[in-house]
């Protein structure tokens, strides 16, 4: 039985990796970034409480993506179940940006969340 269990619980981690994957995917599609190795990586679980007071576990995904080719960026993405609770990309140049427009010392940081 405890087999059994553990054979159902890996099953379902990789099946939660994979809608990860797929959100991340669609993000860096649509921000018009590269998602960097095609992979993200599980970095963290937490257990918290859903609206109904029932506990359940947040896993956190983290990932690295690019602009043009020379950077790399980290992000991550919290998934509790299926669904997405957080994603965040650390700050980068937009596509068409220049790079060095985007790093000058006399313009702030601009920190970009998605939610």
């Amino acid at each position: 039985m405890l087999l059994i269990l553990i054979g159902w619980w890996l099953l379902r981690t990789l099946g939660l990796r994979d809608q990860a994957l797929r959100l991340v995917r669609k993000h860096c599609e649509r921000s018009d970034v590269q998602l960097l190795d095609d992979s993200i990586a599980l970095t963290g679980m937490r257990v918290v409480r859903n609206r109904r007071g029932r506990p359940g576990l947040v896993r956190r995904y983290a990932f690295e993506f690019t602009v043009t080719g020379e950077h790399r960026y980290d992000g991550y993405i919290d998934l509790h179940g299926q669904q997405q609770l957080h994603l965040e990309m650390a700050p980068h140049p937009f596509p068409g940006e220049a790079p060095d427009e985007h790093m000058h010392p006399s313009t702030s940081a601009t920190i970009h969340r998605i939610h």
